[in-house]
């Protein structure tokens, strides 16, 4: 009997220690995200205010910018999309394991319940479809962002601010 308790006092430990770096991870990705979005921001930033600037460029000119723009996009959407997708799986082993180290809590302090037995653990539905619905809500501001760009692009150049 002490040996299961002992045994799954261990298992308590190793799930709180993979919690703490799942925890960094999921940080780690958040900030990745951040920084990607800040970066692209000021990148079409300085797109813009190329394109502001009628001496530099003239409309027969718009593709340029607009390749620019657009290849900009996309490779910020990919890895933008890559850095979303970790983290949200993250996020979600995250709450698997915290609902894990619950159960084994509930078994530590109260061995004979069948509690912990009864129902499968997985997160709360609400919260996950909030997190998907945030992700969704991004993404389509940045591609409307985007859009707005590349309209941008052609309009500044061939008929002014």
């Amino acid at each position: 009997m002490d040996l299961d308790i002992e045994a799954l006092h261990k298992s308590h430990k190793l799930l709180t220690l993979i919690n703490e770096r799942q925890v960094k991870r999921t940080r780690h990705e958040e900030t990745k995200a951040a920084t990607l979005t800040i970066g692209y921001v000021i990148s079409q930033g300085a797109i813009l205010i190329s394109i502001s600037n009628r001496s530099a460029l003239q409309c027969d000119d718009w593709f340029v910018p607009f390749s620019l723009s657009l290849l900009l996009g996309v490779v910020y959407m990919i890895t933008f999309w890559e850095a979303v997708n970790r983290w949200y799986h993250l996020q979600y082993h995250l709450e698997v394991n915290d609902l894990d180290a619950e159960a084994l809590l509930l078994q530590i302090h109260h061995p004979h319940s069948q509690l912990a037995d009864q129902q499968p653990l997985e997160p709360d539905a609400v919260r996950l479809m909030r997190r998907k619905s945030f992700i969704g809500v991004l993404i389509l501001a940045l591609l409307g962002f985007q859009g707005v760009m590349l309209y941008a692009c052609r309009s500044f150049l061939c008929h002014g601010l």
